[in-house]
Parts: C-alpha cells; structure tokens; sequence
C-alpha cells in the first residue's frame, strides 16, 4: 500500500514539474512571437529586448533555432554585427547555417541600411558568395550582389549579377544599371541594347533616352542622336541634360541656331553648367564672333577653372584675332592644366610660328610628337621650319 501511494506521489510530482515546463515554454514562445511580430514592423530595438528575455534553454531545439535566428536578423538590423555573428556561430555549432543570414549581413557590408560610414564590399562579396552557396537565387540577391562587385571595380562579374537578376525578374532598374557598366567598360553598343530594353519597358523613361543620345553622340552619330534627345526633351522640356545633349548633337551637325537654342535653355535651367558656355563660345568662333565667343568662354572658365579645352579656344580665337602674344598665354595656361596633352602643344607652337619665334615653335613641335603617337600636322610644320 505504501509502496502504491509513493508511486502516485512520484507521478503527480512529474506530472506538475512537466506541465511547469509546458508553461514556461508556452511563456518563452509568446515572447518569441511578439519579438517576431516587433521584427516585421521594423520595431527592432523592442524586438531584441523581448527576444533576450526567452530562456533558449527551456526551447526546443526547433523553437530555440528559430529564437536565435531571429535575434541574429534584429542585431543586424541594428548593425550590431559582432552580436548577429556570435548568434550564427551558435547556429552553426548547432548544424544549422541559412543562406539568408549571410545575405542580411552582406547587406549590413553593403551600408544598405547606413550603420557604418561606408561600406565593406570585400566583406559584403564574401558574404554573398556564402549565401549562394546555400541557395540564395532572388532577382534582388543579385541586384545587391552586383552592387559588391560594383564597389570593387569589378564590372564584368557585376554584369554576370544583373544578368542573373534579369533571368529571376528582371526590372528596368536593371537594364539601367547594366547599360551604365557597359558604357564604363567603353562597350556602347552593348549598353545602347540595355537602354533600348529600357524603351521597350517604359516609352516615357527620360534616363534612357538621355543614355542613348549620349552613346549615339560618342558615336558620331549626331543625327540620329539629336533625333532620340528631342523625343526625350519633349517628354520632360525642363531637363537641363537633355536640352544640353540635344543642343551637342545640333552643334555637331552644325546646325547653328538650334544648337545655340538648346545651349540657351540648358544656361536658363542650370546657370553654372560650363560645357554649356563652352560650346556657345565655339558656335560664336565658328561665326567669326570673337567677342561673343570670349564672353562664352570666360563665363566657362568661371564656372570650372580647370577646363583645358577651354583655354585653348580662347587661345585660339586669339590666334585668328592675331593676338599672338594673348594666344601663347592661353595655350600656356592649358599646358600647365594638363600638361600631357598633345593638343595645348601644338597651338602653342603655331602661335610661337605666327609670332615668328620659330626656335620655340620647333620645341613645342617636338613636344608634341613626343606626346602624340602620330601627328601629321605637327610633324609637316616641324619639317618645313626645319628645312628654313
């Protein structure tokens, strides 16, 4: 009988140290649910205060798994990356490793969220690399992927990225991107398709057709350029690019009165704009309007001191107004911006020529072969001042 009543008390003492166990879990799984409720509403900070209240050692491993999952994705949302790490390493000693994980801390590398100053692309790449190794494959993995490659100059696999996020779901976001790399790796025919698809998408998208006015006028292609950048100024007249590229191709063209058109508006919508007044300044020399043409200039230089090619039209004009003298002082002035460049030593010499400083000019003559792997011109003056 004794023995009986010991064996009950033994099964209810169970019984109540179980069903404690089943309460307190139930207490720690509440609190796991309103710290995950916290974490989707973006409520990061009361997310992790109710998430380290949850005694994981009263969890079950797939309640504890999920508990230090979460608190990973709260700490580094708050950019505490040396916590969230601590949390994967505890996972990762459990057999668990999520793709995920690593990609959210990519994402911290990657300044996403503006925890740090700047970002860590080197970092961040590896990172990716982790999750795509456990199957992370989403249009935006590797859009952000891509961004890791972009910050390390690598513009090749950053293309591979957004080709892959082209194949997932591509958007026209990516088009754009990938034109852009194209047209920094000097592929323009490449990113003039990327633009293109851009088109196809979206008829009214003003960046790509600035993009592909842009190419076309890189091209050569000045007619057809100035007719894409049209159709882009009508749909949004106030863009001070576009009316810019557009008044380029016209300049280009030679077509004088709708180059200085579009110039005009491009200085109305954005006053500082020097390449602006530096074409206005060469339509007023090519009009044999060298006074308007030094204003334009001027007023060019104003805005960037350090525009080379600007000082040499001002050289130039001088030249052609025989102001030999003001002209050495142009090309002398862009010399000492860009000192490498063939171009400010050849006029320098043909005014030196003009000046009838023949010794200087056969300096800067050489000066330029030098800097120029082939120069006709220099080369056929140098010849002549030689044989005198």
């Amino acid at each position: 009988m004794k023995k009986n009543k010991l064996i009950v008390v033994v099964l209810v003492m169970l019984f109540i140290l179980t069903s404690l166990n089943v309460f307190a879990q139930e207490g720690d799984l509440d609190l796991l649910n309103q710290s995950m409720k916290n974490y989707h509403i973006n409520n990061f900070e009361k997310a992790l205060q109710l998430n380290k209240q949850i005694n994981l050692n009263k969890l079950k491993t797939s309640a504890k798994v999920d508990a230090l999952y979460y608190r990973t994705l709260i700490e580094l949302r708050l950019g505490n990356v040396l916590e969230a790490k601590k949390q994967m390493e505890m996972l990762f000693d459990m057999g668990y490793e999520f793709g995920r994980l690593h990609y959210e801390l990519a994402k911290v590398y990657l300044n996403t969220y503006n925890n740090f100053d700047s970002a860590y692309y080197q970092s961040a790449l590896e990172e990716f690399k982790q999750a795509r190794s456990l199957g992370m494959n989403s249009a935006q993995f590797h859009r952000d992927y891509a961004l890791a490659y972009m910050g390390l100059n690598n513009h090749h696999k950053a293309i591979l990225q957004l080709e892959l996020a082209i194949l997932e779901n591509g958007n026209m976001g990516d088009y754009l991107n990938l034109g852009n790399l194209y047209k920094e790796l000097g592929n323009l025919e490449e990113a003039n398709k990327s633009y293109q698809k851009v088109l196809k998408k979206d008829q009214n998208n003003v960046t790509a057709y600035s993009e592909i006015g842009n190419i076309l006028i890189k091209q050569a292609k000045y007619e057809e350029a100035a007719r894409i950048l049209r159709q882009g100024v009508q749909l949004d007249p106030d863009s001070f690019i576009l009316n810019y590229k557009l008044g380029e191709a016209y300049y280009n063209t030679q077509e004088w009165a709708l180059a200085k058109s579009y110039l005009n508006k491009t200085i109305d919508l954005k006053n500082n704009y020097y390449l602006a007044y530096y074409h206005l300044g060469k339509i007023s020399e090519h009009q044999k309007n060298y006074q308007e043409a030094r204003y334009y200039l001027n007023e060019c230089i104003k805005y960037n001191p350090d525009y080379y090619w600007a000082f040499i039209a001002l050289g130039d004009v001088s030249l052609k107004e025989e102001n030999n003298y003001q002209a050495i002082a142009h090309y002398s002035a862009a010399i000492e911006k860009s000192p490498n460049y063939p171009t400010g030593h050849f006029h320098l010499a043909l005014a030196y020529n003009q000046a009838g400083m023949q010794n200087s000019a056969i300096s800067e003559l050489k000066r330029t072969l030098h800097l120029s792997d082939s120069h006709p011109e220099a080369q056929q003056l140098l010849n002549k001042l030689t044989e005198e």
